[in-house]
């Protein structure tokens, strides 16, 4: 009878492996759910910091519409890759887009305009989507983090 262990560098990776496909499942189908058709993911524009955050550039089918992506404990959400050069500055990005959609929704409570099913709903989904950006906020800003990556802020 054969007795074979892994070693933890290789249950690492296999657990990164795992992480990193099940958000790829993930993106392409809420892509496909916003209407984009994933081509191709460009490898080395991607920043996978398992099992944190994934940041994409997907290459959709259409012609010259190519995507950001973000998934992972953050909410899986996209925009077009124009707005930001590399995968720090689409963290960034993500951030502010966040922020101004819970001042948003905040600003609907406060005048009585409810988005959400009712205002205390809308309230709390406000109260996630700030803390979410904010902790986006620390990532983009780390620069150990990014270090080794060479991309600036």
């Amino acid at each position: 009878m054969s007795n074979t262990q892994t070693n933890p560098s290789e249950q690492d990776e296999q657990k990164f492996k795992e992480w990193s496909q099940s958000e790829y499942v993930k993106i392409s189908k809420f892509c496909n759910s916003k209407g984009y058709q994933v081509k191709k993911i460009d490898q080395p524009k991607c920043q996978l910091l398992a099992p944190i955050v994934a940041i994409w550039y997907v290459k959709t089918t259409e012609a010259n519409l190519n995507l950001w992506v973000i998934s992972g404990d953050f909410p899986t959400d996209l925009t077009d890759a124009k707005v930001a050069s590399n995968a720090r500055q689409s963290l960034r990005h993500f951030s502010m887009a966040w922020h101004m959609q819970a001042a948003k929704l905040e600003e609907g409570v406060a005048s009585g305009r409810i988005e959400l099913q009712d205002a205390e709903t809308q309230t709390k989904f406000a109260n996630e989507l700030t803390h979410r950006a904010e902790n986006l906020y620390k990532l983009y800003s780390d620069e150990g983090l990014w270090a080794a990556s060479g991309q600036e802020a």
